[in-house]
């Protein structure tokens, strides 16, 4: 299962929300063979929210959806994380997106793993000049 979750609240959650964590991304794979990775997030709750634990599951951006965030981070980078959240929200707690404490101090800070770079290296074999 490719978790994302906040290293701080992976230790607290039940394992029967894991459980079902795991099994809301086999179905949401199962349903939607061209999304090839889901990202769990999950943003714990304080006392004064309305649930323990808020569940978001989002996909990789497609280009479209990169595009957009790349040419709005210029100008103002919440604004162009939070078009990046909701292009690849699949399901899940829209509270993350919506409410602005769940998205700015929860969930921004976990959508750079939705972005990123795979592991890769340049093998430059040409020879300057030749």
């Amino acid at each position: 299962m490719e978790e994302q979750l906040l290293d701080n609240v992976a230790a607290t959650i039940p394992a029967t929300l894991k459980n079902e964590i795991e099994n809301t991304v086999a179905e949401i794979k199962a349903a939607n063979p061209k999304i090839k990775i889901v990202y769990p997030i999950v943003v714990k709750g304080e006392e004064y929210d309305n649930k323990d634990y808020y569940i978001g599951y989002f996909k990789q951006p497609d280009l479209k959806a990169f595009s957009k965030y790349l040419t709005s981070a210029q100008s103002n980078s919440v604004v162009s994380m939070r078009t990046l959240a909701q292009d690849c929200f699949i399901q899940g707690d829209k509270e993350l997106i919506d409410d602005d404490s769940l998205f700015i101090f929860g969930l921004m800070g976990q959508m750079g793993n939705v972005i990123k770079v795979r592991n890769s290296a340049l093998v430059n074999l040409s020879k300057p000049g030749k």
